[in-house]
C-alpha cells in the first residue's frame, strides 16, 4: 500500500472510536455506531486496500461526471470521500471504467463481460429501501420547487427557453435540495462569468484595434514628416551646390581675364 495516501493514514489504531467511525463513513462505508473496534479497523483497512487496487483515472471519471470539486492531483482517498457523497443513479455520461469503479465503491462487484445495463440495474437495486425513499422525497421536493419557480403562462408569444426547465428538478433529485440548488446556481454563475469574460475579451480586442489604428496613424505621420525633412534637406543641398558652382565659375572667369597694358608698364617703371 505504497501508491496512495489512503494507505498511509497514520496510527488508525490510536484514533478514538468516533473519529474512526467518521473516517470510515467519509470513505463510503456504511457503519453502525455500535460496531466493534476490531471490526471497524478491519473494514477501514479493507477499504484502503480496495482504493489501492482501483484505477485512479476511473475514479477521476466518476468525480468529473458527478461534478465534485477536486484537484487533478488529489489522492485516491480524497477522491473516494468525494465519490461517497455522490447519490446519483442516472449513469448517463459516465465512462465504463468509472461505472465499474463506482459500483466497486458501492459494494457491487462488476463481473467480467457484464453488460452496462445489467450493472446499472444492480447498482440501483443496491441502493436499498431507504435510499429509494430518500430519492422519492427529493423527487417530490424537486417537483414542488420547480413548479414554484416556473413563470406563469401567458397568451403572448414567447421564445423557447435557453435551458431545460427540468434541469433544476433533476439536480434536486440527484443531489438533494441544497446541493441541487447550489449546483444550479453554480452553473448559472459559470455562464454569467463566461459571458462577462467574453465581453471583456471583446472590449480588449476593440481597444487593441484602436491602439493599432492610432499607432498606424502616428507611424504614417512620422514617415510623412521625415519625408518632408528629407525633401527640404535635398532642396537646400541642391541650392548650396548651385551657389557653390556659380561662385566657382565666377572665380575662374575672373582669374582667366588678361591684365590691362598701362598697369603692366607702370609696374615695370617701378
Amino acid at each position: 500500500m505504497t501508491e496512495t495516501d489512503a494507505s498511509k493514514s497514520p496510527s488508525l489504531s490510536d484514533l478514538p472510536h468516533d473519529e474512526l467511525l467518521g473516517y470510515g463513513r467519509d470513505l463510503g462505508l456504511e457503519l453502525d455506531d455500535d460496531v466493534a473496534r476490531g471490526e471497524l479497523l478491519r473494514f477501514i483497512r479493507q477499504r484502503q486496500e480496495l482504493l489501492v487496487q482501483l484505477d485512479r483515472q476511473a475514479m477521476l471519471d466518476v468525480v468529473v461526471w458527478a461534478r465534485r470539486p477536486v484537484r487533478r492531483s488529489a489522492s485516491k482517498e480524497v477522491l473516494a470521500k468525494q465519490i461517497a457523497q455522490v447519490q446519483r443513479v442516472d449513469y448517463g455520461g459516465l465512462s465504463a471504467e468509472g461505472l465499474a469503479a463506482l459500483a466497486t465503491l458501492r459494494g457491487v462487484t462488476p463481473e467480467p463481460g457484464e453488460p452496462r445495463a445489467t450493472l446499472e440495474r444492480r447498482l440501483r437495486r443496491a441502493e436499498g429501501i431507504w435510499g429509494k425513499v430518500r430519492r422519492a422525497r427529493r423527487r417530490w421536493l424537486a417537483r414542488l420547487i420547480a413548479r414554484s419557480v416556473e413563470t406563469e403562462t401567458s397568451t403572448e408569444y414567447q421564445f423557447l427557453p435557453e435551458e431545460d426547465r427540468d434541469s433544476l428538478r433533476r439536480h434536486i433529485e440527484s443531489e438533494g435540495v441544497v446541493g441541487g440548488i447550489a449546483s444550479k446556481l453554480k452553473g448559472v454563475a459559470d455562464d454569467y462569468v463566461r459571458e462577462k469574460l467574453d465581453e471583456i475579451e471583446l472590449r480588449i480586442d476593440r481597444k487593441l484595434d484602436e491602439i493599432d489604428q492610432r499607432l498606424a496613424e502616428w507611424r504614417d505621420r512620422e514617415v510623412a514628416n521625415r519625408l518632408k525633412i528629407v525633401k527640404i534637406t535635398l532642396l537646400v543641398s541642391i541650392l548650396v551646390a548651385l551657389v557653390s558652382l556659380g561662385y566657382d565659375r565666377l572665380t575662374v572667369r575672373r582669374d582667366s581675364q588678361p591684365t590691362p597694358a598701362p598697369l603692366i608698364e607702370e609696374e615695370q617703371g617701378r
